[in-house]
């Protein structure tokens, strides 16, 4: 995940599922794991035109101190939540290394049963292979399961895979529920507020 997502609809859609997955399955902990790639808002040269804003045909930069305030992820441990949220921010990089930090933080939680969230900027590697660092790779989500105790929910955000207005839900909780080997999983989505977003979660027997 990115800083510039943070805030926006697909975030009413993700924490509203979350607490209310937490309530269902009473839930002692959440835990995001961010799949964290910075964005570089202090670098020196020309921004991008999305990061800028035009006043009386002047182009300028939005002030930082406003970047902060809507666009640093840390700010969900600040949400009202019955339960506690930790966010897992290590920068993400090598795959191996990133996965057994994952792990390392699924088990040295102080208390559970509880969510852990995969929160990637897209979501499962596409059929074909060709991935990138905003894809989790099927054995990730896997050994991810496996890493789990009883009680525990999975849940795993995916964003839309294409622009031609196909379903994209069915084949893709499909290669979910096929990546951690269970019969089925269930979706949480809301497609007036975030049309192109769609949360699979199961529970750990």
């Amino acid at each position: 995940m990115q800083d510039r997502w943070y805030g926006d609809n697909r975030d009413l859609v993700k924490w509203g599922t979350s607490l209310e997955l937490a309530r269902r399955y009473e839930a002692r902990q959440i835990l995001q794991v961010l799949y964290y790639r910075p964005n570089d808002w202090n670098r020196t040269e020309r921004r991008y035109e999305w990061e800028r804003i035009e006043i009386d045909g002047q182009k300028v930069e939005i002030a930082p101190e406003v970047i902060r305030h809507f666009r640093d992820v840390n700010l969900i441990r600040n949400l009202k939540s019955p339960v506690p949220i930790g966010v897992f921010k290590e920068n993400f990089g090598d795959r191996g290394r990133y996965l057994d930090a994952i792990k390392a933080a699924i088990r040295s939680r102080s208390d559970y049963p509880g969510i852990v969230f995969l929160d990637p900027d897209t979501g499962l590697e596409p059929p074909s292979g060709t991935h990138g660092p905003a894809h989790v790779l099927g054995h990730e989500v896997k050994e991810i399961w496996r890493t789990l105790i009883p009680g525990d929910v999975l849940v795993f955000y995916q964003h839309e895979t294409n622009r031609r207005g196909e379903d994209f839900i069915g084949p893709k909780l499909g290669e979910f529920v096929k990546a951690i080997g269970i019969q089925s999983a269930k979706l949480a989505h809301a497609p007036k507020i975030a049309r192109d977003v769609a949360f699979f979660y199961a529970q750990k027997e």
